[in-house]
């Protein structure tokens, strides 16, 4: 009778256990479930968004890379580039692609939105290479309206590392056009000494020191 009573007394425990304590662990099991379940989902959505980002790149470069685009063409890239900024913003996808609009629109000879959508990739993206790229272009576009002294501003206080060699050509071909031949020439060395340390070859920078002369 005592153990009748011990088990008794056990299930009895139990059950009010489970009364106090039931709920709150069904609630647990719910939301460890939902946490999962949850977390799961976040991968599987990040997953589709990157894979779409990429597929969209994709097309971007095969459309840019083409020597003439036609007038569809065009738009389509102009396209792909918008929604690349649009739904991936902060990726570097969306920066190349403003990189990518930029371009379009010099080659339509809109230099004031080009320089915008430059200079807001500048103000915004995180990555020290496409601050470097977007500060350079912003001065080619400075350069081809006309600005010689703010691109140069632009440039003199532009900090590069991957594109000194391409900062310094461009201030050698400004100070060559504003016939400061010794600075230009000074430039046109520091880009000469910036390719060569990267292994990259430039001949078209010795023929442009040969036209300074002596």
């Amino acid at each position: 009778m005592s153990e009748l009573r011990t088990e008794e007394e056990q299930i009895e425990l139990m059950k009010r256990w489970w009364a106090d304590n039931g709920k709150s662990l069904i609630a647990g099991l719910i939301l460890a479930v939902a946490a999962v379940g949850g977390w799961k989902w976040w991968q599987a959505d990040q997953q589709s968004k990157a894979e779409a980002a990429s597929s969209a790149y994709e097309q971007l470069i095969d459309v840019m890379n083409k020597p003439e685009m036609t007038d569809e063409e065009r738009a389509t890239a102009k396209h792909l580039a918008a929604t690349l900024q649009a739904e991936h913003d902060g990726s570097l996808y969306a920066d190349y692609a403003a990189l990518f609009e930029a371009k379009i629109l010099v080659d339509d000879q809109q230099y004031d939105a080009a320089a915008a959508v430059l200079r807001k990739l500048n103000t915004e993206t995180e990555s020290v290479l496409i601050k470097e790229i977007s500060g350079v272009r912003q001065a080619q576009v400075l350069w081809q309206q006309g600005e010689n002294q703010q691109a140069l501003d632009l440039l003199n206080a532009l900090k590069t590392d991957a594109y000194t060699g391409n900062a310094e050509e461009l201030k050698g071909d400004i100070l060559t056009e504003m016939d400061d031949k010794d600075a230009a020439r000074t430039a046109y060395e520091k880009a000469k000494a910036a390719f060569n340390a990267s292994g990259v070859a430039r001949p078209v920078i010795d023929m442009k020191l040969a036209d300074l002369g002596a």
